[in-house]
């Protein structure tokens, strides 16, 4: 148990002592990427209301076609998971990509970084080899990134509302946003959530043992300051994407390493692409983001503001335990779809987020056995999934 501990207080205390200027500028590869594609990106940034830097990425349509000569003007705004990034929407290409899938049934497509990740490590004063710098959880990114990001683009649009696409901690931020500045919920026509991650009481997997010291690392790091899980730079992805390619030998190895996380799923495995999808992923994180998961499981039942200890949350909340987000807040009209064998996002955690949330449209439990990542990277997932989403998203626009 002792062993465990340590691994644990390795990997959440996984800083990596490095420098910006060490990292090549990850934007020239990913408009790379969607310009092979056939699609132009647009690069935009936004500053929130605490001082981060955010970079977001549109595509407004095909190359040498601007959207003002389309005739649909449908805005939507995906969000990426934890240690994720806008990559994760794109590295599947055309026919699988729900971002470009949309593109082409002529929406506006909006891709949010947030705070931490691949291409939003930049703050006004903070530098992002520093403690404070990573001193946030996905309460943050709810309750700053996102409305700051939805303000941007509805001011470049020139729309009232638009769409939003959340995949796991995307759709925790939508759910902290809708519960606590309710009057964003306007300002979303619809929600498509795949795998949302906000209950985590029945979570499973390599993460369900480190559950029982998460009280004790919320105090160590109290002290010692927060830190980046897995930094993203080059250097880091070098080893997996390698081992992990379809002419390593050990690649069935990694991949069973894969799916102790995020549950197994051999049905949908795009063996052939792994070493491309490594290249992206993982895109960084702050530690206090696991941590503030870890803490709804070990509360279970729970979906609640960072559990600090009694003191420091008798100065935040003026009670020794930390409220609950409001979900009855959230009534936007909410799609939800999610795997079988999804061990992060259990569907008996589902079923808890279904008896809270107040106006669900569609809740689809995808045929087969998909794990986490099959909701975005599965071999099939376009038939199996977002042609339903997507068709419900269109009676609402």
């Amino acid at each position: 148990m002792k062993n465990i501990f340590f691994v644990f207080a390795i990997l959440l205390s996984n800083e990596g002592a490095f420098t910006a200027s060490l990292r090549p500028d990850p934007s020239v590869n990913l408009k790379t990427l969607v310009n092979n594609y056939g699609y132009a990106v647009e690069v935009h940034h936004v500053i929130t209301e605490d001082g981060y830097i955010l970079e977001l990425h549109r595509i407004p349509g095909v190359i040498n076609k601007t959207f003002s000569e389309r005739k649909k003007k449908k805005v939507v705004l995906l969000l990426h998971g934890l240690l994720g990034s806008s990559a994760t929407w794109l590295v599947t290409g055309p026919k699988r990509s729900l971002a470009l899938i949309l593109v082409n049934k002529g929406y506006d497509v909006w891709l949010l970084n947030n705070r931490g990740s691949t291409y939003s490590r930049k703050h006004v004063s903070k530098l992002e080899t520093s403690n404070r710098f990573w001193d946030f959880s996905w309460h943050e990114m709810g309750i700053y990134d996102l409305p700051t990001t939805i303000n941007y683009v509805l001011n470049n649009t020139n729309q009232r509302n638009l769409n939003l696409g959340c995949f796991s901690q995307g759709c925790t931020q939508t759910c902290v946003m809708g519960s606590l500045k309710p009057e964003y919920n306007k300002k979303i026509k619809f929600v498509l959530a795949l795998a949302p991650a906000v209950f985590w009481t029945y979570v499973g997997g390599i993460v369900r043992s480190l559950i029982p010291f998460t009280r004790k690392m919320v105090s160590l790091f109290e002290r010692v300051g927060y830190h980046q899980l897995f930094p993203a730079f080059t250097q880091h992805r070098i080893f997996p994407s390698s081992v992990c390619s379809a002419k390593s030998i050990i690649q069935p190895a990694c991949i069973s390493a894969i799916f102790s996380i995020i549950g197994i799923g051999y049905e949908q495995l795009d063996r052939a692409n792994l070493e491309h999808f490594l290249k992206y992923e993982p895109a960084s994180a702050s530690n206090k983001q696991l941590l503030h998961y870890a803490l709804g499981a070990y509360y279970p039942g729970t979906f609640r503001l960072f559990d600090y200890g009694s003191e420091k949350n008798l100065q935040l909340y003026r009670s020794i335990t930390p409220p609950d987000y409001p979900l009855e807040n959230v009534n936007i009209p909410f799609a939800i779809y999610h795997g079988q064998n999804d061990v992060l996002v259990d569907p008996k955690d589902i079923g808890l987020l279904k008896r809270r949330l107040p106006n669900i449209v569609d809740a689809y439990l995808i045929p087969g056995k998909l794990n986490h990542y099959d909701l975005m990277m599965g071999l099939n997932i376009n038939k199996l999934c977002y042609e339903r989403a997507v068709a419900l998203m269109e009676k609402y626009n």
